[in-house]
């Protein structure tokens, strides 16, 4: 996955929606099973869903995940095999709150790729952590497999939780975000996916949120509509004087490190090997951005 910075939500019951994400410029489409669809529609949906990923032209589409419903769920067994046979690239877990989920949905997907001659491994788990449980326990999910490669965060069902409300400061989240971030590091795994900003209309709402995100260690943001891919975008690309100072840095050490000192001064600024490695995180995005728009072209 060289892009992570927009995951828009596609309800799997609304097949126009679903073929208009798909040719947005998103980085990620989700086709949903759970929130998005009524719960007589379930099963329409799925298999509105497996046709939609059976279609020819789906391969030009961005990277493909499924949300399946609930673990708890009568429907859950079902979706993840209908994700499979789909071929998506994986698969994001609602209510994400214990690591024996992740470990069970592993060994799952595991026969499945092997019945369908996929590389095992090969399909990705995406936990959405919405409960205080989950944040608790979101290390040990992070752990539970080597597909969880990221975390993503569901502010709506936390607060429900926690018994507050969603506000446009976001204090009541600054815990569980801060907890995600930590967890993902310390798994080793990559930064976690912020959650979505309902109100799709309000413009400087979502830019004050998505900026606080990045602040905060995110590294993308799941969104429900497509006119706010261009916000989150421009909040998750490296700006140039940005880029200019990333390659400035990566090359002034490289030159002292040639020299042999371990540590050098960039105007009146330390460098050392934490912002060397920041530094190269940020050409290291810019060049998979590239990478993947030339593809496209």
């Amino acid at each position: 996955m060289k892009k992570h910075r927009t995951w828009l939500f596609a309800p799997g019951n609304h097949p126009r929606t679903m073929e208009k994400a798909m040719k947005t410029q998103t980085d990620i489409v989700i086709y949903d099973l759970e929130d998005a669809v009524p719960l007589d529609e379930k099963e329409q949906a799925r298999e509105i869903v497996r046709e939609h990923l059976q279609e020819k032209h789906i391969d030009k589409a961005p990277y493909k995940l499924l949300r399946v419903n609930e673990s708890t769920s009568p429907f859950f067994t079902q979706d993840v095999i209908a994700g499979a046979r789909g071929n998506v690239d994986g698969i994001v877990l609602p209510k994400s709150d214990h690591p024996e989920h992740i470990k069970d949905v592993d060994q799952q997907l595991a026969a499945l790729e092997q019945e369908l001659g996929y590389e095992v491994g090969k399909i990705q788990l995406f936990p959405l952590i919405e409960s205080a449980l989950g944040v608790h326990n979101s290390y040990e999910i992070a752990k539970a497999s080597p597909r969880v490669t990221r975390l993503s965060f569901g502010a709506i069902d936390y607060t429900s939780d926690i018994q507050t409300k969603l506000s446009e400061s976001g204090e009541e989240l600054l815990y569980a975000q801060s907890q995600l971030v930590n967890s993902s590091y310390a798994a080793g795994i990559e930064g976690p996916i912020d959650t979505v900003y309902a109100d799709f209309q309000n413009e400087e709402g979502l830019l004050r949120e998505t900026q606080r995100g990045s602040r905060l260690g995110f590294k993308g943001k799941m969104i429900i509509h497509p006119k706010q891919i261009e916000v989150v975008h421009n909040v998750y690309t490296p700006g140039d004087e940005e880029v200019e100072e990333a390659k400035e840095i990566v090359n002034a050490y490289q030159q002292a490190n040639e020299q042999g000192d371990g540590a050098i001064q960039l105007n009146g600024k330390m460098i050392d090997v934490p912002v060397v490695k920041s530094a190269q995180q940020t050409l290291d995005l810019v060049e998979a951005l590239k990478e993947t728009d030339d593809t496209k072209a």
